[in-house]
């Protein structure tokens, strides 16, 4: 729905300002007249529509939600009633992608609905986890403590996430750009170069004989081979669209040495975490179980949860429902058997989660030390073995004179 910036006069001939939603002009302006409002300045906000062109809700970052989280249990804190701590956050707000969402709820909010409400009618993709601990949260009256645990569980989450990317990518930027370094002078540099070679009719090194047939190969299916590894990224890309295929593929990233343990470790990470926040508030436990499997962003992963969900309404401890399904490790297991039997069980959830998260950086920060210097020699092989194909001739050459 559109969403309208407005300037009117109350009854009272005072001038306010808001937003509000209507499906056009019109709509907006009887809006404000039931409201015995007299529009001065009502327009669209067109670059606060964040529906993609496909009509599909915009998918949250996570960091941007989590500081606005963070700034609504501050003001909220401090005395401010929640529309005005809305209103402060959008002239605060540090990018446009920050306003847009929060004047999507405070627009909802005008309109008589809760925070939690207006998050979930918002065109924004908020997680269902969020959803409920704010709801949770202005039931309870200590809105603005639930909001800053759910500000730190997404900031958690998203660091977990960006460890593991920041693992992935490093490493295939450095080989990416080697390759890219290498196919540029086997396409450009050395066919000028051993053209000098050949003519001269002289026995070359067989090192030279392997970088000559590699530049050919090179410069004659290059191009294709690029091609064909377009075409095939699309089709893999295409096929991970189905839920199905995609599970079984995450499945295959469970075995994989190193990032399936990573994954493993992550997700468990954020399921614990959002866990945790939920039961602490009050959150039922199956109704819990079921908003913190959808956190888990590895569908095969999420499947076991769902499992684990399934064991627990049929009356098995949350223990037990781990050891069925064969899930996490057995710190995961033995802390939340502890948690239960102490009733601390949202307590112990946030330690595994800050075990795992640390386990994760330092898993990936000895993989960075040692990936580093092997990356750098094989660079160094590559270009060398080029420079000692393209040197070897010549003073050879240099010999015989």
């Amino acid at each position: 729905m559109p969403t309208f910036d407005y300037a009117a006069y109350d009854i009272s001939g005072k001038l306010v300002d808001g937003v509000v939603s209507a499906d056009s002009e019109r709509h907006a302006r009887r809006i404000l007249k039931e409201k015995k409002l007299l529009p001065s300045k009502l327009s669209e906000v067109a670059k606060s529509s964040p529906k993609s062109k496909l009509g599909r809700a915009t998918k949250v970052n996570e960091f941007d939600l989590s500081l606005v989280l963070q700034q609504q249990a501050i003001l909220i804190q401090s005395g401010l009633p929640l529309e005005d701590a809305m209103r402060m956050t959008i002239e605060q707000a540090e990018t446009d992608r920050q306003k847009r969402m929060v004047e999507s709820w405070r627009s909802e909010i005008i309109e008589g609905r809760s925070f939690s409400e207006a998050m979930r009618r918002s065109p924004y993709k908020i997680p269902e986890s969020v959803l409920a601990g704010v709801g949770v949260g202005e039931e309870s009256g200590h809105l603005h403590t639930v909001l800053m645990r759910l500000a730190e569980d997404i900031e958690t989450s998203a660091e977990n996430k960006k460890t593991v990317t920041r693992a992935l990518i490093y490493p295939a930027t450095l080989l990416g750009a080697s390759m890219l370094v290498v196919s540029m002078m086997m396409v450009w540099v050395v066919p000028k170069i051993t053209a000098i070679f050949i003519s001269s009719n002289r026995e070359l090194p067989t090192i030279t004989k392997i970088i000559i047939a590699i530049s050919d190969f090179t410069q004659q299916y290059g191009l294709y081979l690029l091609l064909l590894g377009l075409i095939l990224g699309g089709t893999i890309s295409w096929l991970l669209r189905d839920d199905g295929r995609r599970k079984r593929w995450h499945q295959v990233v469970l075995g994989l040495p190193g990032l399936g343990r990573w994954t493993t470790m992550a997700n468990i990470a954020d399921w614990s975490r959002s866990l945790g926040v939920l039961l602490g508030n009050g959150v039922p436990a199956l109704a819990a179980l079921k908003i913190s499997s959808a956190v888990v962003s590895n569908l095969y992963l999420r499947g076991k949860m769902e499992q684990v969900t399934e064991s627990m309404r049929r009356g098995v401890s949350l223990q037990k429902a781990l050891e069925e399904n064969k899930v996490g490790s057995g710190f995961l297991v033995h802390m939340v058997g502890s948690g239960e039997a102490s009733s601390e069980l949202d307590k112990m959830l946030m330690r595994v989660s800050d075990y795992y998260s640390l386990r994760l950086a330092n898993a990936v920060e000895v993989f960075l030390k040692l990936i580093n210097p092997i990356l750098i020699i094989f660079m160094g092989g590559i270009i060398l073995s080029v420079v000692a194909a393209v040197m070897l001739p010549i003073m050879d050459m240099g010999n015989m004179v």
